[in-house]
């Protein structure tokens, strides 16, 4: 059973990914937050460049607050399934656990990983799951349509 700070802090990041939503940029958010404390230390949302992932972009946030390399005592939650080379990176820096709402099936680097040479991540999947691959399907829908 998940406590329920895990399930207050997903819903934070539905609710950054939502205001993504409403920015017309892809809806996917992270957080990291201090396991000690609870205290949410980074927040960020996905921008249009190539590296501009929302974890990378938290992770680098919580890296420089910290002036240290390494987030042994933090946890980050993500909207959807990191891919090959945010998981790289969350590995790389210790995060506690991982978090995240629906699998991404096509470019997913956690449950989806074609790369069995890497060490797994303590991760936990699948909370909000519907939600969050909602937010994404309707957000690519309607950029489909809106070519049309």
């Amino acid at each position: 059973m998940l406590s329920a700070n895990v399930y207050a802090n997903m819903r934070l990041v539905i609710k950054e990914a939502k205001n993504n939503l409403k920015n017309n940029q892809i809806p996917i958010a992270a957080l990291i937050v201090n396991t000690l404390t609870n205290e949410i230390i980074a927040k960020a949302a996905n921008t249009d460049s190539p590296v501009g992932h929302a974890e990378l972009l938290a992770i680098n946030q919580a890296l420089e607050l910290h002036d240290t390399n390494r987030l042994n005592n933090c946890d980050i939650y993500v909207s959807i399934e990191p891919c090959p080379m945010c998981a790289y990176a969350i590995r790389k820096c210790h995060l506690n656990t991982l978090y995240f709402g629906a699998e991404d099936q096509k470019g997913g680097g956690v449950i989806n990983s074609t790369q069995d040479n890497l060490k797994p991540i303590n991760h936990v999947s699948h909370i909000y799951e519907k939600e969050t691959a909602d937010l994404l399907s309707s957000f690519f829908r309607d950029k489909r349509e809106s070519k049309v």
